[in-house]
């Protein structure tokens, strides 16, 4: 890559890395709230698969679930705001493929599966899935990666935007906004893990 070319892709990220700063910022300052929640990309129906496939990846438990910190909310607000129209189609095909998977195999739609039937659909697209590949700078670090399934996709959304949430980064994980003096040599005590959100 010529120097050229590095100083436009570094640019075209860092537009990105603004952008994307300019959703979280709006994401948290909405309600969260699924009962009054409505969609400005999905559509109702593909919302409540979208919640569904959501909840299944980081479910409730003695921690909050992606409905519970908005991850829906916030991944139908990024691609209305940030994807083009052929990554758009892509997410709204792939939750479309999940309801058919669904109801060929138990005859109801994603959302209305337990959730063994729920865990059975995505565990089977998550080993048909290519993992994702390394990057630096938004730029892959192997010759030809595999491109991303709408699984692996999903998935990613949905964890970035889990652990970018207000309430996981500042009540779940370990939050100092005033950080002390640095200690580089500490005992570990099996302490929580560290959050990055400010």
């Amino acid at each position: 890559m010529n120097r050229r070319a590095y100083i436009q892709q570094t640019t075209k990220y860092l537009g990105y890395t603004l952008v994307a700063g300019s959703v979280l910022n709006l994401w948290t300052s909405c309600e969260h709230s699924s009962s009054n929640w409505k969609p400005v990309f999905f559509t109702p129906s593909e919302a409540n698969t979208l919640s569904a496939i959501t909840d299944t990846i980081c479910p409730k438990t003695a921690t909050p679930g992606a409905n519970e910190v908005g991850v829906p909310q916030f991944i139908d607000l990024l691609i209305q705001t940030l994807l083009k129209k052929e990554d758009q189609l892509f997410f709204k095909k792939g939750i479309e493929e999940i309801d058919l998977v669904a109801k060929k195999q138990f005859n109801k739609a994603f959302s209305d599966l337990d959730i063994n039937q729920k865990e059975s659909i995505l565990l089977t697209l998550d080993k048909a899935s290519a993992p994702t590949a390394m990057t630096m700078w938004g730029k892959p670090m192997e010759a030809h990666p595999a491109s991303l399934s709408f699984y692996r996709k999903i998935k990613n959304l949905t964890l970035m935007a889990y652990f970018t949430s207000e309430k996981i980064g500042k009540y779940i994980l370990a939050y100092d906004p005033l950080p002390g003096s640095f200690k580089a040599c500490i005992p570990y005590h099996n302490e929580k893990n560290w959050t990055e959100v400010s």
